[in-house]
């Protein structure tokens, strides 16, 4: 059920409500609309929680939601300081999942040790675009999600993707995405992507090692086609 600002929380149907979905079909069905509800746990005076997370994610993408300073999140309607908190703190949790401490000593040389990396997107609901960081001995840096949702949707440029490479910094980066389809096959909008990415990091001197699109069962490798 959409976020409707005219709707009471109590009002909506128990077996809709995010917390009671979480618990019975688990994290990985819920949208992000549902996932931010959570953390939000209440809405305010004029809207409902779910309406409160909707407005959210229209006006904010999730990336910059995790980058945004506490003071301005607080300051959008109806959030505050402690629903504020609670959302940057899990943003937080998420990037030190990933962090670079995390993978010090993972070394990626081959696509069966990139597709060893990607076990935990291949069989989820939604599309995730991950960035692997690797250094000079292809150790891997930092592993980062960059976007969630399509890659037609994401709009994801460039300089998001090469920035943390910048400032890490590394030697080269791969990019990988599931397609929750099963089909791992490339659209025609992950080769435009895959073409656009290659051609920044030849500019920059960080060059794009390979992209692997991932499903439940198989997989693609951009590097292996060549």
């Amino acid at each position: 059920m959409k976020g409707n600002a005219k709707t009471r929380f109590k009002d909506i149907p128990f077996a809709s409500r995010p917390r009671e979905k979480l618990l019975a079909s688990g994290c990985e069905n819920l949208s992000d609309e549902d996932l931010l509800a959570i953390l939000l746990g209440t809405g305010s005076a004029k809207q409902n929680v779910l309406a409160l997370s909707s407005a959210l994610l229209k006006r904010f993408s999730l990336a910059k939601l995790a980058k945004m300073p506490s003071s301005e999140l607080a300051g959008f309607p109806g959030v505050g300081k402690a629903k504020a908190s609670r959302i940057l703190a899990a943003f937080e949790l998420g990037q030190r999942l990933f962090s670079k401490e995390s993978f010090a000593k993972v070394v990626i040389r081959s696509t069966k040790d990139a597709l060893m990396q990607l076990r935990d997107i291949a069989e989820k609901k939604q599309e995730y675009l991950l960035v692997f960081y690797l250094n000079a001995r292809f150790e891997l840096l930092q592993k980062e999600i960059v976007g969630q949702g399509s890659l037609n949707s994401m709009l994801i440029t460039a300089k998001e993707i090469f920035a943390p490479a910048i400032a890490t910094p590394c030697a080269s980066i791969i990019i990988s995405h599931n397609h929750p389809s099963g089909d791992p096959s490339p659209s025609e909008d992950d080769i435009k992507f895959t073409k656009r990415i290659h051609e920044a990091g030849e500019v920059m001197g960080i060059p794009l090692l390979d992209h692997l699109i991932v499903a439940k069962s198989d997989y693609f490798s951009f590097r292996d086609q060549k």
